[in-house]
């Protein structure tokens, strides 16, 4: 019969230990939101762990010096600069968040602005305009281009936000107009409105080598990934939004600089919201005391699934990261391939737990990369010279 230290001790090994080749397979981290584990969670530990954009005044927020670049790249224009700016980044570095805190900052300040949140692909040079005019109040009619100029910069001066830049054009022939139509409105006009643009990374590198769209921006920002210290205090918010206040018997308030689970945690995320948020909610058990939890050592995640794809599976996988999303028709234009044969390879992804459909009514045939595994899965495209 064992002893109670020796029972408290296998505990402990179940609880906060693996096997040093335990592994979490990818397909598992793909459906975390759908599993038992978190579904079973209390609905505080959900909304502390919402893996979304934030609202500007959210208490789950951290500061980040990146908002210092949008404050400064505006405040050279209200100085009479001509700027218009950009910030990109990894899916999940927060672009979204930046820009509602600084909208917030706007409202505040009672500062006019427009946000143009891009859901879908932009065609042709008359959807660009129809967009904006749309957007500013000047649908009434239809312009030329050097017509639709003209009254832009009759409106008032504001601040023009353009948020989902990845989803502006697809990889064809028609690209370039839309490119150089959007241009020529933010070149004619950046000197009367503040432009500010945010898009995911693979897709500004590609605009920039495809059709040399930084030529367009005064100002453009890299956003990192967030360091190890960024993501260790974005968890302690978490738990602590979720009114727990120690992890592990360490209160967390006083946990920096401890070799605390939140420490490992940071490191294995690399700088990856999501995963680190993943790490937490599968990791956690209820601890003895109210509002305190335990959390154990965090498993690698095996890649081993990606490996097994095709180098169609593999380029459709980095389209999509370059293009935001893709529907059916659009792969099959860009693979020069029967749509259906299209449906069935991104169908294929999808129960394979790489792709997920957009959530919007609207581009329900949509399918973009699943949120949680997104970095791994570019990472990966990376490494093997997918992406670049």
């Amino acid at each position: 019969m064992p002893t109670s230290q020796n029972w408290l001790q296998q505990q402990w090994q179940n609880w906060f230990g693996h096997s040093e080749d335990a592994m979490v397979p990818l397909d598992q981290v793909s459906r975390f939101y759908q599993s038992e584990v978190y579904l079973a969670l209390d609905e505080a530990l959900k909304s502390a762990f919402y893996d979304g954009p934030l609202g500007g005044l959210d208490a789950r927020i951290i500061e980040r010096k990146d908002i210092r670049f949008i404050q400064d790249c505006y405040q050279l224009w209200e100085h009479g600069r001509n700027i218009s700016c950009a910030i990109y980044g990894e899916k999940g570095t927060g672009l979204s968040t930046l820009l509602t805190i600084f909208i917030q900052e706007l409202k505040q300040k009672s500062k006019p602005y427009e946000i143009i949140q891009l859901s879908q692909r932009v065609s042709d040079e008359q959807q660009v305009i129809t967009i904006l005019a749309k957007q500013f109040g000047l649908a009434n009619k239809t312009y030329k281009l050097d017509e639709f100029i003209e009254s832009v910069n009759a409106l008032p001066p504001c601040a023009i936000i353009i948020d989902n830049l990845h989803f502006l054009v697809q990889r064809t022939l028609s690209a370039q107009k839309v490119v150089d139509c959007l241009g020529a409105i933010i070149l004619a006009s950046r000197g009367h409105h503040f432009w500010l643009l945010a898009g995911e990374e693979q897709a500004w590198r590609r605009l920039c080598y495809g059709y040399q769209f930084e030529n367009l921006i005064s100002h453009q920002q890299h956003i990192s990934n967030f360091t190890e210290s960024e993501i260790r205090n974005l968890l302690v918010k978490r738990f602590q939004y979720a009114g727990f206040h120690t992890i592990n018997d360490f209160d967390l308030e006083k946990s920096q600089g401890s070799k605390t689970p939140l420490q490992d945690i940071a490191k294995r995320s690399k700088g990856c919201v999501e995963l680190s948020l993943f790490y937490c909610l599968n990791h956690l058990t209820h601890g003895t005391t109210p509002q305190s939890i335990y959390l154990m050592i965090p498993q690698d995640i095996d890649t081993s699934a990606l490996k097994k794809l095709t180098q169609n599976d593999l380029f459709t996988l980095a389209e999509m990261a370059a293009h935001g999303q893709l529907s059916a028709k659009e792969h099959s234009r860009i693979f020069r391939m029967e749509v259906t044969q299209s449906r069935m390879l991104l169908e294929h992804l999808r129960v394979l737990g790489f792709l997920d459909h957009n959530d919007e009514s609207t581009q329900s045939q949509a399918y973009k990369l699943k949120l949680i595994i997104s970095a791994v899965i570019i990472r990966y495209l990376i490494s093997m010279n997918y992406l670049y």
